[in-house]
């Protein structure tokens, strides 16, 4: 895809969930994480202002989502969207993100985790956590901390949080 390619961060919509879900089969798969179709809808209607795609040129090239909760509690694969999201919550749990393996490395992570970071703060909230098992570095390199490491599923985990304040984004 050459370097010109008109890149946009959007709000998802109802029809772009079939891409996300092969993204994140790509993504997920070889670890027992990737989540089916029906989770995807369920995050939209849920909380569609936390979901959002990267689109560059005209193919969905990656996607975050998200939810709010009132505090910490245990992630994995399974939650159902429209119980554990809380819309008076202040903590910001990314729930996933994924760039198609084809188009990596040119910086769409950082612009959807911008976008979800950016979501954030104009949802009130105090704190994004994430968990993984393959983007440490990536994190990091934003300013999350690894606050706990744990094993799901013959998985090692992170547990990583991001202070919003620790990033002038609240007052």
């Amino acid at each position: 895809m050459p370097e010109s390619t008109k890149v946009i961060v959007r709000n998802a919509r109802e029809q772009d969930i079939p891409a996300v879900v092969e993204i994140d089969t790509e993504a997920f798969s070889s670890e027992g994480s990737a989540e089916k179709l029906a989770t995807f809808q369920r995050r939209l209607i849920a909380f569609p202002n936390g979901f959002v795609i990267l689109v560059a040129g005209n193919e969905i090239a990656a996607y975050g989502c998200s939810e709010k909760r009132l505090e910490e509690g245990e992630h994995g694969v399974g939650n159902i969207p429209g119980q554990t999201h809380q819309p008076d919550g202040r903590l910001f749990r990314i729930t996933a993100l994924a760039v198609r393996k084809d188009l990596q490395r040119r910086g769409y992570g950082s612009l959807v985790l911008d976008r979800l970071i950016e979501t954030a703060h104009l949802e009130g909230c105090r704190r994004v956590v994430v968990e993984t098992a393959q983007a440490q570095e990536f994190f990091v390199k934003r300013g999350f901390q690894t606050v706990q490491e744990r094993t799901q599923r013959s998985v090692s985990l992170d547990d990583m949080s991001l202070d919003l304040k620790s990033i002038n984004l609240i007052p």
